[in-house]
């Protein structure tokens, strides 16, 4: 009995001295390196989303951003649109998600007053982009979340460098014998739930775990680099090659459905390409093809843009293409990436802003007011 006490005894002191390293170690971390977290959960079926209601510092970019109580990095949004509203969805990935500028610097957040000040009308612009979502994604969360908030145009920002990619693994939707086919969901064991949300709430509330997570990833994030970066290449490569033309019909496919849903639903899908930072530069673009294809025979480097722009037109769907005045904007000397990370800073929205305001209202997409079309002051 005694023998038994002790090995009891100092097993808890194992687990209490565990417990304290543990607790200082995060505390030391936070007060002394602290750790980009995260911000993301996954769902029963496998789409990533945010955490609701989440508050959040990123030194990464010295700001801190918080989610709506629906998990998107937007301010609160009613479900139901109120009258005489014209809702925007978007969807996109992390350039939409934006975490590295305020909020109000973001695209959607720009759209949406640069939008209701040009046409005199109520505009509401509700974002529910995440970081990493393909095409794939977004179909899925239209069908299961964002067809219910009733949006009258539905804007799908296409970051050209990895979208395809990202189809290509085929998380929701794969392609048989030229059709669509929706895949069944991972049917989650209760268990098997409550560790992926486990891991999610470590990412995003732990700076140790973060640390770890981080080291034990280097590697693997190495590897998904140098695979992105053979898989863009191949997108400005003419002839394109298999794998490619599979990623580009599977892509249409999506985009099919979605703007088929779009019209059942009396909106429409409309797609912003987003330019590679690399085709903005001859010395970027040079040093890509050099690294991941030994020289630049064969690459085309608009063909990206030329590809979806294509593919926009044999569908019916109207694509702005933001390259032309991104080019412009960087050959005059203007900063519109940060430099580390990639993104845009707030120049870069303000520019894609000013390019889809414009070719929106150009193309009749978003209606003006009555009273704007008839030229008489917009009401107070």
């Amino acid at each position: 009995m005694r023998r038994a006490r002790a090995w009891v005894v100092a097993g808890l002191l194992v687990v209490g001295a565990t417990a304290v390293a543990l607790v200082l170690a995060e505390v030391g971390l936070r007060l002394l390196y602290p750790q980009p977290l995260g911000v993301w959960l996954q769902d029963r079926d496998g789409l990533a989303g945010h955490w609701p209601g989440l508050v959040t510092y990123l030194p990464q970019f010295g700001l801190s951003v918080s989610f709506n109580s629906a998990g998107m990095r937007d301010r609160a949004h009613s479900m139901e649109k109120g009258d005489g509203v014209f809702r925007v969805l978007v969807l996109g990935d992390s350039f939409m998600e934006a975490l590295q500028v305020p909020f109000e610097s973001s695209f959607p957040s720009l759209l949406e007053r640069g939008l209701a000040s040009r046409v005199g009308r109520r505009i509401e612009v509700v974002n529910a982009s995440v970081s990493g979502w393909g095409t794939d994604d977004e179909l899925k969360y239209l069908t299961t979340h964002g067809r219910k908030l009733r949006p009258d145009l539905i804007l799908v920002a296409m970051t050209l460098h990895n979208d395809i990619s990202d189809n290509l693994r085929e998380r929701f939707h794969t392609m048989r014998n030229g059709a669509l086919v929706e895949k069944p969901g991972e049917n989650l064991s209760f268990l098997q739930y409550k560790v992926i949300q486990l891991k999610g709430f470590l990412a995003s509330r732990s700076h140790a775990y973060q640390l770890v997570l981080r080291a034990r990833r280097s590697r693997e994030v190495r590897v998904e680099a140098s695979q992105l970066n053979v898989h863009v290449v191949d997108l400005f490569r003419e002839p394109t090659n298999a794998r490619i033309s599979r990623g580009l019909e599977l892509t249409s496919l999506l985009l099919q459905q979605m703007a088929s849903i779009a019209a059942a639903d009396g909106s429409r899908l409309v797609l912003a390409l987003l330019p590679l930072v690399v085709q903005l530069s001859d010395e970027r673009f040079a040093n890509l093809a050099e690294a991941a294809a030994g020289s630049m025979h064969g690459l085309q480097r608009e063909r990206p843009q030329s590809l979806i722009s294509h593919m926009g037109r044999r569908l019916g769907i109207d694509v702005i293409d933001l390259l032309p005045a991104f080019k412009e904007s960087v050959h005059a000397g203007e900063s519109l990436y940060l430099e580390r990370d990639g993104h845009w800073n707030e120049a870069g929205h303000r520019l894609a802003v000013s390019i889809v305001i414009s070719e929106l209202l150009r193309r009749g997409l978003v209606p003006a007011s009555d009273l704007r079309i008839l030229g008489t002051p917009k009401p107070a």
